[in-house]
């Protein structure tokens, strides 16, 4: 069986037409980087319900989040390196190299005896981490035609819903039953199994030429650490504390003055020519607020349902999966309308549109009890469930297939970002609500959770929760049509048009 992907394929390195692409070929490419990628999607959420038994442990309960957040600090800046990496010495070869780096800081974070080495490990392992996701889905798109990249992209889109979601649940059980160094152990035959996954997928040899942006490198490697920081410390010190200020001016003033340094570099590690493009730097910005919302609708809902209405942490992650696989569901047919019609504009304004009307709706009906909340993430699930697909083909195809690498990287880095600045600003909004509501109420949560490892046993003052969640669910809905208007000015490109 014969199968259509694009006007050329990769065999041994060498281009091959399309109709010698059979469909098990097809499948071989897609099975080859999906245990890359499922490993950096899941290993952004695993940790998060294990935190109180290794705070347990380990000590320092009061920097705990730092586990989480070293990863996705080291993640976040070494993913547009591996993207540049990638497209000069081969996607392949850089993938091997993410996967050996993450399977290593994973051995670290295992046996690591107190909490700064763990911190470091974590940071080893975010290092290995970034390149996972960006490449896994470079590989696909040097493989196949804009066109038809949708169909993969779907699935993608499939199992990082689905990773984002099993991932606190996974951490849940074997942090109970195992030990949380098993969250750890696990991923060395998870990622010897990528490793060999990986070596069989054929890739372009690359420019073959790569020399370091030092400059650039450094300046946005610091600028983004500053900025994530700021945004990590807000909910706990406060957004107005001179630390946070100065830290988010920096980050904000470093990133703006990248492009202009990077315009005198002769390979650079952002391409001022490739932002500058409308669709490309729309479609980041699309994912960075999609980002910002699907991760804030991950961690805000099973704390509503924990706080409002005291279900415990193991019956509340069980409750979105009904969101995961309306995610997955509509990811994996998006893709493939797109890859029919190669038209991506409509399902991403679309789909943005349908996750304003799940949050406000969610805002609206908090009072009718947890089946509500679980009908409306539903119906966000189905819309966020479009985006990925469509913005990574839009921006793929704008980039070119030379530049699959960086275009892609720039897309991560977008979610990556995306996912903490919704995390913080809705915590920000969660707390000013309650305080604004009942003043030291929110103190009285906050102690509630700590005491209780993330356990709640009954609502902790639940009408207080209810008014500041609609405030929450209110901000994001606003987000996510923010989203949405900008989606719409992205032009109604076809994808089975010539690349520019």
């Amino acid at each position: 069986m014969s199968l259509d992907i694009g006007d050329t394929s990769i065999s041994n390195g060498k281009p091959v037409p399309a109709a010698a692409v059979t469909f098990a070929q097809f499948i071989a490419v897609f099975v080859s980087v999906v245990p890359a990628m499922f490993l950096g999607s899941l290993d952004q959420t695993v940790v998060a319900t294990a935190l109180p038994v290794i705070a347990a442990q380990v000590g320092n309960f009061a920097n705990i989040a730092w586990v989480i957040t070293a990863y996705l600090l080291a993640a976040t800046i070494a993913a547009p390196i591996y993207g540049r990496v990638g497209d000069a010495i081969g996607r392949r070869k850089a993938l091997l190299g993410a996967l050996a780096l993450f399977i290593c800081g994973s051995v670290a974070c295992a046996v690591a005896p107190e909490f700064d080495s763990l911190i470091m490990a974590r940071s080893l392992q975010g290092l290995g981490g970034g390149g996972l996701m960006t490449l896994s889905q470079a590989l696909i798109g040097e493989s196949i035609s804009p066109k038809q990249r949708g169909k993969f992209q779907g699935w993608f889109g499939a199992i990082f819903a689905a990773a984002s979601t099993l991932g606190p649940l996974l951490g849940g059980l074997l942090s109970e039953n195992a030990g949380w160094r098993w969250i750890f152990w696990i991923n060395v035959p998870l990622g010897l199994l990528a490793l060999f996954a990986a070596v069989r997928v054929k890739s372009d040899p690359g420019e073959g030429h790569f020399t370091l942006d030092l400059p650039g490198t450094f300046l946005f490697a610091a600028s983004t650490l500053a900025m994530l920081v700021a945004l990590s410390l807000g909910p706990s010190i406060g957004w107005a504390s001179t630390t946070v200020i100065v830290l988010l001016l920096g980050g904000v003033i470093g990133l703006l003055a990248v492009l202009p340094l990077e315009q005198h570099v002769s390979t650079p590690l952002l391409s001022p020519q490739l932002l500058a493009q409308p669709v490309v730097w729309r479609a980041a910005l699309c994912v960075l607020l999609f980002a910002a919302a699907l991760f804030s609708g991950l961690v805000q809902v099973p704390l509503l349902l924990e706080l409002g209405y005291g279900i415990g942490p193991s019956i509340s992650g069980l409750l979105l999966i009904p969101l995961t696989l309306a995610q997955a569901g509509v990811s994996t047919w998006v893709g493939m309308h797109i890859s029919s019609t190669g038209r991506p504009r409509k399902p991403l304004v679309i789909g943005l549109v349908t996750a304003s009307a799940g949050f406000a709706l969610l805002a609206a009906t908090l009072s009718l009890g947890p089946v509500a909340v679980g009908l409306s993430s539903v119906l966000f699930g189905l819309g966020l469930g479009s985006t990925m697909p469509a913005a990574q083909t839009l921006a793929q195809w704008a980039g070119g297939k030379s530049r699959l690498g960086v275009t892609t990287a720039m897309l991560t880095f977008s979610r990556s970002v995306g996912g903490v600045l919704g995390t913080a600003l809705t915590s920000a909004t969660l707390l000013a609500s309650i305080e604004y509501f009942a003043p030291g109420s929110a103190a009285d949560i906050q102690a509630t959770i700590t005491m209780t490892a993330g356990t709640v046993a009954k609502p902790v003052h639940a009408d207080v929760v209810m008014f500041a969640y609609r405030w929450v669910f209110g901000f994001i809905a606003l987000v996510t049509l923010v989203a949405a208007l900008l989606a719409a000015t992205i032009p109604d490109i076809n994808l089975a048009d010539p690349e520019p």
